[in-house]
């Protein structure tokens, strides 16, 4: 109890001070993965229809009221950034992290961040008017949405950008921290309001990208990450046959943008190494997904999306960790940025979770304020 206090104390203290503090500094701010100003509220609103086979989930992304608060301050070398997300399924402090720029183009983070081998989540953080699409692909939820890959690690976080003779760029991203637990609720990260750092291990996520034009959004990549997650729960330990988990993943991404097209995907090649102390097995998937985007007219965007994946509807560790993964899914959908910092945007998706067809209609109203 009063550790949380002591954290509501300090997150108010942190909002106060960014209130008053200088515009983020343009290093930290490429590809929206630390939007500028001192203070961004990103809000949103969602009414949605699921058929009976995919109406009994309970996914935060799921949540009809979001909001997301992002703060950030500099001062000469030092970084502060945080993200504070409230919804009616949660209320977390998702990122909150303390920089240093230890030579020009390289930050040193340590504290709360979203680990950096999740092309999607790099790009777009809990505010979901920085993302076309009404949904995230389901390789990319959170781990409070029953996501299957950890997200969020404290510990610390290299971030880097180097200019090429070419006009081109690459940025590197490495991260070491505490990892996440697995339970009978899923994936279970640190929670700053309520830290509980024991029997975490080590987890350790990259990322490498070339930029065709330093400052241009066309990117090209590589992730990989090893993650240890023990098993804290007797029912999941039961139901994996596991009490240790190992997951490796590698994968490529792209997203390529030439106006006004926008073509982005990636592809997580992941092995998963179930043990109990006595037996080890090892399981193995591909998920990959692909979205297509294209600006018309009157402020509106149409897009594209076909996720796809092999290997996990036969994988005891998918299966466990989240029931409704999507297996296959193909989704349409239309956003009409109708105001300034304002958008409109309509889903409708077709897949298949656990063996049975679902489909699904949304409609979200995102922003951004200032």
């Amino acid at each position: 109890m009063i550790a949380r206090v002591l954290s509501y104390r300090l997150l108010v203290l942190v909002l106060w001070s960014c209130a008053a503090a200088p515009a983020l500094a343009d290093e930290d701010t490429e590809h929206g993965a630390h939007p500028a100003g001192g203070l961004l509220l990103f809000t949103s609103a969602e009414a949605r229809r699921l058929t009976p086979s995919a109406s009994s989930r309970d996914l935060n992304e799921d949540a009809p009221l979001a909001a997301d608060l992002v703060f950030s301050a500099s001062h000469e070398r030092f970084r502060l950034f945080g993200e504070f997300l409230v919804s009616q399924a949660e209320h977390d402090l998702e990122r909150l992290q303390l920089g240093y720029e230890a030579v020009p183009g390289t930050l040193l983070w340590l504290g709360r961040f979203h680990q950096p081998a999740s092309t999607w989540n790099l790009e777009h953080h809990h505010g979901r008017y920085l993302q076309t699409a009404v949904t995230r692909p389901s390789i990319e939820l959170w781990e409070d949405e029953r996501g299957i890959l950890p997200q969020h690690l404290v510990g610390m976080l290299i971030e880097s950008r180097h200019a090429l003779r070419d006009e081109g760029g690459l940025r590197l991203a490495l991260g070491a921290g505490l990892g996440v637990t697995a339970g009978r609720d899923g994936l279970e990260p640190i929670d700053l309001l309520d830290a509980n750092r024991e029997g975490r291990q080590l987890s350790w996520t990259g990322r490498l990208a070339y930029l065709p034009q330093d400052l241009g959004p066309t990117q090209f990549g590589i992730v990989a990450a090893r993650h240890r997650t023990p098993v804290t729960d007797s029912a999941a330990a039961s139901a994996l046959g596991a009490t240790q988990l190992r997951q490796d993943v590698a994968g490529v991404f792209a997203d390529w943008q030439p106006n006004p097209w926008r073509v982005a995907g990636s592809l997580y090649d992941v092995n998963v190494t179930l043990a109990d102390g006595t037996t080890t097995r090892r399981e193995h998937f591909l998920v990959g997904y692909l979205q297509v985007e294209r600006q018309l007219p009157n402020e509106l965007t149409a897009y594209v999306r076909r996720e796809d994946s092999h290997g996990a509807d036969t994988s005891t560790y998918v299966t466990t960790i989240s029931p409704y993964f999507v297996l296959r899914r193909a989704t349409i959908g239309l956003r009409w940025d109708l105001l300034r910092h304002q958008a409109l945007t309509f889903e409708y998706g077709s897949g298949v979770i656990s063996g049975a067809k679902q489909s699904e209609v949304r409609l979200l109203w995102s922003a951004v304020f200032p």
